[in-house]
């Protein structure tokens, strides 16, 4: 049994959930249940229900009427318009801070191009190299002057790619696809023209999107088996 330090129940409970959906543990559909996980912290059901709930609004559970409390059933095509408002918010930041800020992060994109080129050059690992991926987009997000826009940017596919599908996420690129995926972001920041600006990044988002939905419809096929599921949580 897991035990944990009482001041932080919930929040602990969050992380233990939130890690085994990422590690693919918990899956899309996969039913949760309050006293079930209760029973494996050896903690009372309220700090639990207080996590399910969190997690509820931040898109990583559901509500489902005839499962109960699960992980989040995903479509493919809501894949595709989470990250289509992915691409137009990221996409209109971008233009916002290429246009307004006088030098740019420039220097900053560029050190993490090059730490992602040399990266395929030397076999880094795809976690390593997704990892300067994302601190490019953060790099662009950060300087934005919206803190609303930045926060629906961040969270819009960041539950998908980061956790309920980030097993199947892994997989669509090379290190070297990341590479020029990116870097054709930032040849369209130095354009310096917004229309060129928003399309890279729209189309940057776009892509991903039908690799990730045909991948979620695909393995929504075969849903006999998984209909069956009972409620569980599997331990690590």
């Amino acid at each position: 049994m897991q035990q944990l330090n009482k001041p932080t129940y919930s929040e602990q409970v969050v992380n233990l959930i939130r890690q085994r959906i990422r590690n693919g543990k918990l899956r899309s559909g996969d039913r949760i249940s309050e006293a079930s996980i209760a029973e494996e912290c050896g903690i009372s059901r309220a700090p639990v229900r207080e996590a399910l709930y969190q997690l509820e609004t931040e898109g990583f559970l559901m509500s489902h009427p005839k499962r109960g409390k699960c992980v989040t059933l995903l479509t493919g095509d809501g894949i595709r318009h989470r990250y289509e408002l992915c691409g137009l918010l990221e996409g209109a930041a971008a233009a916002n801070v290429v246009l307004n800020l006088p030098t740019g992060p420039w220097e900053e994109l560029e050190a993490l191009l090059d730490r992602m080129k040399q990266g395929v050059l030397s076999g880094t690992s795809f976690e390593d190299h997704a990892a300067l991926g994302t601190a490019f987009h953060e790099t662009i997000l950060e300087r934005a002057s919206n803190p609303l826009l930045i926060a629906i940017a961040r969270s819009s596919c960041r539950v998908i790619s980061k956790y309920l599908m980030f097993q199947q996420w892994r997989t669509l690129y090379t290190t070297e696809e990341l590479f020029q995926r990116h870097n054709s972001m930032y040849e369209a920041f130095l354009t310096r023209n917004p229309y060129t600006i928003e399309e890279a990044v729209r189309a940057h988002y776009a892509d991903s999107a039908e690799r990730l939905a045909q991948i979620c419809e695909a393995e929504q096929k075969p849903k006999t088996a998984r209909s069956q599921r009972r409620a569980h949580f599997p331990t690590e």
